[in-house]
């Protein structure tokens, strides 16, 4: 599996596990959120809401639910409250009710 590089970060930092973004193998550290790593590699398109409409994250701490996003196959997730941990899936622009209306 291909490893994305991250190159946003804005400080060095001691990577010390492994996560998965949109299928792709990720290192982190411990105590990051997952917001932090999805915008260290540049991605600024992060949540596509019920009405199909895409979004990036706007407070960083919880309230505006723009940075919703699917982790371990559950769906809206807080990216910005969400810590990382080792072999997390993490899928962004995803939809529920798209994915619902697929089957």
């Amino acid at each position: 599996m291909p490893r994305i590089k991250r190159t946003f970060d804005i400080q060095s930092f001691t990577a010390d596990l492994c996560l998965h973004i949109n299928g792709q193998s990720v290192r982190a550290a411990s105590g990051e959120t997952v917001l932090t790593v999805i915008q260290s590699l540049g991605l600024r398109q992060v949540a596509r809401n019920d009405h199909d409409q895409i979004s990036g994250a706007y407070c960083g701490m919880g309230v505006c639910q723009c940075c919703l996003v699917k982790i371990n196959g559950r769906h809206k997730r807080r990216a910005c409250q969400t810590l990382v941990r080792e072999g997390m899936s993490v899928q962004t622009l995803v939809n529920r009710m798209a994915e619902q209306e697929r089957v």
